[in-house]
């Protein structure tokens, strides 16, 4: 596993190709290809010299490639030097390769969180949209194996279900602070915020958008499948309709955050902020793993800001 890498390993293994560039050197314009290559433990960067052109034209970014290598330091990072690639094909055992980083919680477990969430709804109509949306079994599927994200938060097989569950638990305990907060709308757009991510991501070798997803992109996705779940119910209310379609379409606060509006109800309001809460929460601790024994984080540029991650463990416990 890329994780488990040190300087000075020669490897023979499997990685999915995440990134590929040609480049020249500086000092002459020999050619080489330039690689980032990914597995479920992270990422690294190598490079191919040797017949880089050829090697170059027949792989494609999420190719499942065998990769013959050693590692070295570069610039203080880990590196690739790599001296052999090819495709993997079905003579290739990849039953034990571990591509894409999944949970570490138990899915069926979240799914019976899930479930238990949608009992709470005292509004018939609104459970009724629940239980279409969740026991359409491609959705549910979909819904428990999908990453939150590609690369920010929850970033990992079923880290949609994961995030989800936390933002919505997140709403309905900060709404015990405020009188009037409708808590069962609050709970209902809590589970079906992200329900875009079902279709915007593919992630079978890498996680990255589909063309769906990079087009009309995971809120306008998600809008879409709740005004179509809600035509299947006679009875639900227009207003409650555009409320709860309020809820989805601005759930991510700001304009320029691609939310098509901004939060303008108390429930909207705290939708954002749990979203921004537990995507932030998880951010960190995915930068604390990665920096791991570091006492400040390297600069995370989305934030354009640096993370303190505390004292070294070591030195705490030799103090």
């Amino acid at each position: 596993m890329i994780a488990d890498l040190k300087p000075g390993d020669n490897i023979l293994s499997y990685y999915v190709l995440r990134k590929k560039e040609m480049r020249t050197t500086r000092e002459s314009d020999e050619f080489y290809a330039s690689l980032e290559l990914g597995d479920a433990s992270g990422r690294i960067n190598g490079s191919l010299w040797t017949d880089a052109k050829k090697a170059y034209e027949t792989i494609n970014v999420g190719d499942v490639l065998k990769v013959k290598a050693k590692v070295i330091d570069y610039k203080n990072r880990k590196h690739l030097h790599v001296q052999k690639l090819r495709k993997a094909n079905e003579k290739d055992d990849l039953s034990e390769v571990e591509l894409v980083p999944k949970s570490d919680k138990d899915s069926n477990e979240l799914l019976l969180q899930l479930d238990t969430l949608i009992s709470r709804i005292q509004v018939p109509e609104l459970g009724e949209l629940l239980v279409l949306m969740f026991q359409d079994s491609a959705i549910r599927q979909s819904f428990a194996q999908a990453p939150g994200g590609k690369l920010w938060h929850h970033n990992y097989l079923g880290g949609l279900l994961e995030h989800t569950l936390a933002v919505t638990n997140i709403a309905l305990q900060v709404a015990q602070n405020y009188p009037g907060v409708n808590e069962d709308l609050l709970l209902c757009a809590g589970l079906l915020h992200d329900i875009g991510k079902v279709a915007a991501y593919r992630y079978e070798t890498v996680i990255d958008f589909t063309d769906q997803g990079r087009l009309l992109g995971h809120i306008v996705i998600g809008s879409q499948m709740v005004a179509d779940k809600i035509k299947q119910i006679p009875t639900f209310p227009e207003e409650l309709a555009q409320q709860l379609q309020h809820l989805i379409l601005s759930h991510q606060g700001k304009l320029e955050q691609a939310s098509p509006v901004v939060p303008m109800t108390l429930e909207g309001i705290l939708l954002y902020y749990a979203d921004e809460m537990d995507s932030k929460a998880n951010a960190f601790l995915r930068i604390k793993r990665k920096d791991a024994g570091r006492r400040w984080s390297t600069f995370v540029s989305l934030m354009n800001q640096y993370f303190y991650l505390g004292p070294d463990p070591d030195t705490q416990k030799e103090s």
